[in-house]
């Protein structure tokens, strides 16, 4: 196959802009600067993914806070209530613990609100529906381990979440850098085989490389895209009930929908009041859009499939809805498939 190049071979960009001097290369690298993931290991399909609740909720502030901003946005008149410290160091070492009143020496814990008719009783009203603004007050951090960087590049396209992935640039990713192989490729013995010639070749590339001198940020273009690491996913609760709803479904990559539902299992363990909010977008629908043809009381008609894409949804999808005839939307226009 004929490879084309931009330039000839000895012509060369003398620009400071590609010099490639100040960046971590083997020549400045400590050796803390390593992959965890060099491992000369090739996951196969969704083996290896592994995902863990870094940081839940403060549940008791949590409740107290949606409590308080739902009878804000109906105007009930509600008083904060206080439990006095008496140890004033003490109070000040814990977040919850504020002055009385601006100005105030008297410091306590705040406990709730005073209402005599449901005191902290309708906290979940929020997480059923109205303004839900008061969702994004708390933050939950997952920290998930072994996904491609083809997962990764979905991942942070969320637009109101933060997160915090290993570097390629910083660290050396080792000499064979752990892979992950979709089980479509590795189900097919002669594509299989072709693509582990593949990654051993680019991993030789990347170390030849790396020991060249030339640095981690230009060295890493020669790694494969199903190179795996790690990322901190950081989102509001209120950003990941919705993403969830929408990246969770069969319809989207196999790798990230294993991941957000992975995320919801460790979530739903550590918070299990939770689980009746954290729902794909068609979990949440009433009916089947095509009834008619269908017996009444069966799965098959209990929702109806809200897969927004052009891909048909026939055999995709593990939900006994998921057909084409029972979608709430379908293209006029385009199609795959």
């Amino acid at each position: 196959m004929e490879v084309i190049t931009s330039r000839a071979k000895g012509v060369v960009d003398e620009s400071p802009l590609v010099a490639d001097k100040a960046f971590n290369n083997h020549d400045k690298n400590d050796g803390h600067h390593v992959s965890p993931f060099d491992n000369h290991t090739i996951q196969v399909g969704r083996d290896g993914i592994e995902v863990v609740l870094a940081q839940g909720l403060d549940e008791d502030a949590f409740k107290r806070t949606l409590s308080a901003a739902t009878r804000a946005t109906i105007g009930i008149d509600i008083e904060p209530h206080w439990e006095p410290c008496e140890d004033i160091d003490e109070c000040w070492r814990h977040k919850e613990h504020r002055p009385v009143h601006p100005g105030d020496a008297i410091v306590g814990r705040w406990i709730g609100l005073v209402d005599p008719l449901e005191p902290e009783q309708d906290w979940e009203e929020m997480l059923k529906g109205g303004l839900q603004t008061a969702l994004e007050t708390q933050v939950i951090v997952f920290a998930v381990r072994g996904v491609s960087r083809t997962c990764t590049h979905q991942l942070v396209r969320s637009r109101r979440a933060s997160f915090h992935q290993q570097s390629q640039r910083a660290s050396y990713m080792g000499d064979a850098p752990e892979f992950r192989m979709p089980e479509s490729v590795w189900k097919n013995p002669t594509i299989r085989d072709s693509w582990i010639q593949a990654v051993r070749v680019a991993w030789e590339a990347y170390r030849m490389a790396a020991v060249a001198g030339v640095s981690y940020q230009d060295a890493r273009f020669i790694l494969p895209e199903g190179t795996t690491g790690f990322i901190l996913c950081e989102y509001p609760l209120r950003e990941f009930l919705n993403v969830y709803a929408y990246r969770a479904c069969s319809m989207f990559q196999w790798e990230i929908v294993e991941v957000f539902r992975q995320m919801r299992e460790v979530l739903i363990h550590a918070h299990p009041w939770l689980e009746p909010h954290v729902k794909i977008s068609c979990e949440k629908t009433k009916g089947a859009l095509d009834a008619g043809a269908w017996q009444e009381g069966t799965p098959a008609v209990a929702h109806h499939c809200t897969f927004q894409g052009w891909e048909r949804v026939d055999e995709q999808c593990d939900f006994p809805w998921a057909r084409e005839t029972n979608r709430s939307f379908r293209s006029e226009r385009h199609g795959i498939g």
